[in-house]
């Protein structure tokens, strides 16, 4: 559930459990106090629903390092039909590195996961109320999407690539965060 992030609070729950201290005697704005009902199953779990991805379609993309040329740099990876719409509206979407007609160069390679981009709008926000800690926040209600990002014919290297995004009219507009590639043992 929580894991490391909420480690402190976990710590001050259980101290709390050992002394035999009631929650409902403590003060209920602290926030060790909503996250201990909230563990304790005593406020109730928020459901989300997740938007339809789609299908999953394939998209070209070249690793980034690896020379161009290479027959090997060139992978096919899937992509899902909600990004690929969102992406096709998308102005500057070519500092992706993107290939989405001709894949007959491209190859499957399991061991290889693209780097990614995950985008949102940026908006105002709404005010909500975090279901561990009870703190108001603004929460950002605009849909967000996973785009692969690959090297383009002039962009060579992950970290150019992300800045060209950062600089863009793209980065003005949306929130930007960016996973590298890896390549994994099989």
């Amino acid at each position: 559930m929580a894991g490391k992030r909420f480690k402190t609070l976990d710590a001050i729950r259980d101290a709390l459990m050992q002394g035999n201290v009631d929650p409902n005697t403590l003060p209920s704005n602290l926030d060790y106090v909503h996250y201990m009902k909230y563990r304790n199953g005593d406020i109730p779990e928020r459901t989300i629903t997740r938007p339809s991805l789609g299908n999953d379609v394939p998209v070209g993309v070249i690793a980034f390092g690896l020379d161009d040329t290479d027959p090997l740099a060139k992978i096919q990876v899937p992509w899902n039909e909600r990004a690929q719409t969102f992406y096709n509206g998308l102005g500057n979407n070519n500092l992706f590195g993107l290939e989405l007609a001709t894949l007959t160069d491209y190859n499957e390679n399991i061991s290889f996961v693209p780097a990614k981009v995950r985008i949102q709008a940026k908006g105002n926000g709404v005010a909500d109320s975090s279901d561990l800690t009870g703190r108001r926040y603004k929460k950002n209600n605009n849909p967000s999407y996973t785009i692969p990002l690959g090297q383009t014919g002039t962009v060579k290297h992950f970290q150019a690539a992300v800045q060209g995004l950062l600089d863009s009219s793209i980065g003005a507009g949306y929130h930007i965060s960016v996973d590298p590639e890896e390549w994994r043992r099989v």
